[in-house]
């Protein structure tokens, strides 16, 4: 399967309500949720 990286947060890959940002090399994203808590995901 084929995908952009600067596509991920096209995907959607964060809860509802929590923002989606690219990390500064473009091998993952992070969800920041409203408590300020952040989620990173890196994809290998």
């Amino acid at each position: 399967r084929i995908i952009k990286t600067k596509q991920w947060c096209d995907m959607l890959p964060c809860l509802e309500g929590e923002g989606c940002d690219l990390l500064i090399n473009r091998s993952g994203w992070t969800c920041t949720q409203p408590g300020g808590r952040i989620k990173t995901t890196t994809v290998s």
